[in-house]
C-alpha cells in the first residue's frame, strides 16, 4: 500500500474503540502466526536431499497485518459514510480555474462563485481538479476575505481528457473532466491541417472514455478544390466512425450559420475544444454563440503557429436552438497545445486504443500480439487488405516505440512551419 492508503487506514484504526482494535491486533497475531507456519512447513521441502529455503525470513510487522485487516472489514464502510457525508455538503460543477481558486456553480444556483482550494487540492491542483469536475464546498468564516467558500473535494469522474505535465511527465495533468465529447479542432490553412496531432488526441480520448468530433475550421480560407483535398487527409478518421463537421468561424465574423453541422453534433452535450493553437477553438464558441465575447487572436505569419490567447480553460453555456436539437451545449475552451503527450498509456494497454483495430485482435496468432512484428497478426492482414487505414497503422507503431523508449514527444509545430524559401517566393 502507498502511503496515503496507510495514513487513511491508520486513521480508520485510531477512530475503533479499544476492544475492537484489542480483535483485530489478535486477528492478525493469529493470521502472521498461519503464515510463517506455512513458510517453515515449505522450507521443509527438499531438492536431491538439501533442503529449500533454509535461510531465516524477517516477520512482517504486526502493524502491517492490523491494516490489512482494516482495509477488508472497514475501509468500505468507511469509504460509504465519508460519501453519505460528502452528499450533505453543497456540491457544484467547476466552470473556470486559476492558481489555488476555483469558480463554481453551485447546484440550484445562477450565478457561480470563486472558492479558494483545500491546501492538500492546491498542492496538486493540475491532476486533482479540472474544469468540469463535480465538487464538494464548504462554507468559511474568514471576515475580509473574497473567497467564503472551500471546496475540498472532488467528486468520482466519468470521464477525463489528460496528458502528461510539460515540466514532470511523471504527473498527470488533467485538461477536462465529465465530457461527453471531446471537439478536436483543426483547421485548413493558418495553421494547415496537421493529422499526426490529431492522432494524439484520439488516443487520449479513448484513455479517457469520451467520444470524438473533429471539427474543420476556417474552411473558408481555401478554395473547393482545396478543400476537397485537404479533407481527404480525414478519410481515415471518417472511416473509423468519427464524425467530421466542417465550419467557417473567424474572429470577429458573424459565422454562427458556418456552424450548423457542429452545433446538431453537440445539442445537449457537455464538450471540451482542443486543438493546435491558432485553429480557431475560441472563435467556434464565438460562432455558437455570439454573446460569449472569448478573445480570440490570429497566427503569426513567419511560422503559421498559433498565439495562445486563451490561457486557462473555462466552461461556457450555450442554448442550442430547437431546429438544431435544442438542449444547452456546455463548451469547455482550453488552451493550444503545440504537442500533446500520452498520459499514463502503457504500450502493452496502446492497443486497445485504436478502436479499428478491435475486430481483428481477437483473430490474432498470439494473444499478447502487439501487432507489430509477430506473424499471424490479423491487424497487419488487415492494414495490408487496407480494411484499416496504414496512415493510422503508422501512428500507431511510432506511438509504441515512443511509450518503449520514454522519449519526449517532439514538437508538432516544428514540422508544419512553411520553409522560409515559401515564405520568401
Amino acid at each position: 500500500m502507498n502511503k496515503h492508503q496507510r495514513a487513511k487506514l491508520e486513521g480508520i484504526l485510531e477512530s475503533l474503540p479499544k476492544d475492537e482494535k484489542d480483535r483485530l491486533y489478535e486477528d492478525a497475531r493469529r493470521a502472521r502466526s498461519e503464515a510463517q507456519k506455512r513458510r517453515r512447513s515449505k522450507s521443509r521441502e527438499t531438492i536431491d536431499g538439501e533442503r529449500v529455503g533454509r535461510g531465516k525470513r524477517r516477520p512482517d510487522p504486526l502493524i502491517d497485518w492490523v491494516l490489512r485487516l482494516v482495509d477488508k472489514e472497514y475501509a468500505h464502510k468507511r469509504t460509504s459514510d465519508e460519501h453519505a457525508e460528502e452528499q450533505e455538503l453543497a456540491q457544484g460543477l467547476v466552470v473556470g480555474l486559476t492558481r489555488r481558486r476555483a469558480t463554481v456553480l453551485l447546484d440550484g444556483e445562477d450565478e457561480p462563485i470563486l472558492c479558494r482550494l483545500s491546501a492538500e487540492m492546491a498542492g496538486r491542483q493540475q491532476s486533482a481538479i479540472a474544469v468540469g469536475d463535480r465538487v464538494s464546498v464548504v462554507p468559511l468564516d474568514l471576515p475580509g476575505e473574497e473567497e467564503q467558500t472551500e471546496v475540498v473535494n472532488v467528486l468520482p469522474r466519468t470521464t477525463k481528457l489528460a496528458r502528461p505535465d510539460a515540466h514532470d511527465p511523471r504527473q498527470e495533468r488533467v485538461v477536462a473532466a465529465n465530457v461527453d465529447v471531446v471537439v478536436i479542432v483543426v483547421s485548413v490553412a493558418s495553421p494547415p491541417l496537421h493529422p499526426r496531432l490529431i492522432d494524439r488526441y484520439l488516443v487520449a480520448v479513448e484513455w479517457g472514455e469520451c467520444d470524438a468530433i473533429i471539427a474543420v475550421n476556417k474552411a473558408d480560407l481555401v478554395d473547393t478544390d482545396e478543400l476537397t483535398e485537404t479533407l481527404k487527409k480525414l478519410d481515415p478518421y471518417r472511416d473509423a466512425g468519427i464524425p467530421i463537421a466542417v465550419c467557417a468561424a473567424a474572429p470577429g465574423d458573424d459565422s454562427s450559420s458556418r456552424v450548423d453541422e457542429l452545433r446538431r453534433l453537440l445539442a445537449g452535450k457537455t464538450c471540451a475544444f482542443v486543438g493546435h493553437s491558432g485553429v480557431g477553438k475560441s472563435s467556434l464558441a464565438n460562432a455558437l454563440d455570439p454573446r460569449l465575447g472569448i478573445e480570440t487572436g490570429t497566427v503569426r505569419n513567419v511560422d503559421q503557429r498559433g498565439r495562445h490567447t486563451t490561457t486557462a480553460s473555462e466552461m461556457h453555456f450555450i442554448d442550442n436552438p430547437e431546429e438544431f436539437g435544442g438542449g444547452e451545449i456546455r463548451v469547455i475552451d482550453t488552451p493550444g497545445v503545440r504537442f500533446f503527450g500520452l498520459a499514463d498509456v502503457s504500450p502493452d494497454e496502446l492497443r486497445w486504443l485504436f478502436p479499428e483495430f478491435e475486430q481483428y485482435v481477437h483473430s490474432c496468432k498470439f494473444t499478447d500480439c502487439s501487432h507489430e512484428h509477430e506473424p499471424g497478426c490479423a491487424v497487419k492482414d488487415a492494414v495490408e487488405r487496407g480494411e484499416i487505414s496504414a496512415v493510422r497503422y503508422d501512428t500507431y507503431v511510432r506511438l509504441l516505440e515512443e511509450l518503449r523508449t520514454g522519449g519526449k514527444p517532439k514538437d508538432v509545430s516544428e514540422r508544419i512551419r512553411p520553409k522560409f524559401d515559401d515564405l520568401e517566393s
